[in-house]
């Protein structure tokens, strides 16, 4: 017989019996989470307390199409998954692997749990989403301001740490104004829209894209050489050109780009990139 089948039967066989959670348990789990509001703590917690009674190989968290490790094990032969809700709110998909398959008190102990974990979650879930738009513009579905000054920030802290390539692209939307003032500020918002989305195609899913202000725009690029700054910066003409509604508008876009070196600060990158994008823009 198969080793890895025997040393299934083995671990089913001799594994604990879960036991049902009395009222004091509950209670004690439940005190675990009270002032939590982070997602990543939130779930660790939740993982050790559950592993108290049940071996877990793999745990994957799935909400609205993202999924989250929670704990990092090869995907075994016994997966269970199991949904979670709070009233009508969906909270997203457990999936479990195991070295055994789970037997009937072992699922009705996870049931208790996640019933009980249901409502931290549900918290956290709600600060994320809040936190998120502070730092979300609402037109162009970019990071605001706020939320380019706090990752540059902690950008150049990494790159000065461990030697990570770093460059900022800086965008300023030509004609715009013109657009305005001529069509009015619908046109306007498809505009911001449009080259918003030319910016989120022209990167990987790991960097970072901002509006900053009316038509000014930023990309924050990690890692990054000075030959991916230019292959993004041509990237984003390249999609520009083939835009239906710019060409049409005739928006154009100027780009200064600043390739972080040793002992940078946040405001020397952003000189540097705005430098050469009014350079840029003065030579059109």
């Amino acid at each position: 017989m198969d080793q890895s089948l025997w040393n299934n039967i083995f671990a089913e066989n001799n594994k604990p019996r879960a036991k049902p959670l009395g009222a004091d348990q509950r209670l004690l789990f439940l005190q675990k989470f009270q002032g939590k509001l982070d997602l990543g703590l939130l779930f660790e917690i939740f993982a050790r307390e559950v592993e108290k009674q049940i071996d877990i190989i793999r745990l994957v968290w799935d909400l609205e199409e993202t999924s989250t490790l929670i704990r990092r094990g090869k995907a075994t032969d016994y997966r269970q998954a199991f949904i979670l809700r709070l009233g009508e709110n969906d909270l997203g998909k457990l999936q479990y692997s195991t070295p055994y398959p789970l037997d009937k008190d072992e699922i009705n102990l996870l049931h208790t749990y996640h019933r009980l974990f249901a409502g931290p979650l549900m918290n956290a879930i709600e600060y994320r989403r809040v936190k998120n738009m502070a730092l979300r513009d609402y037109l162009s579905g970019l990071g605001n301001r706020n939320s380019f000054e706090q990752d540059l920030q902690q950008a150049v802290a990494l790159s000065e740490r461990r030697n990570v390539g770093l460059a900022l692209l800086m965008f300023d939307l030509d004609n715009f104004k013109q657009v305005n003032d001529r069509f009015g500020h619908l046109d306007g918002d498809k505009v911001i829209r449009r080259f918003s989305s030319i910016l989120k195609q022209s990167v990987r899913t790991s960097d970072r894209c901002y509006r900053i202000g009316g038509d000014e725009f930023a990309i924050l690029l990690q890692p990054a050489t000075d030959e991916s700054a230019i292959h993004v910066a041509k990237r984003v003409q390249l999609l520009m050109s083939e835009d239906q509604t710019l060409r049409t508008l005739q928006i154009g876009s100027s780009c200064g780009v600043s390739q972080y070196h040793k002992g940078d600060t946040p405001t020397v990158l952003i000189d540097r990139a705005d430098r050469m994008l009014y350079r840029h823009k003065r030579k059109k």
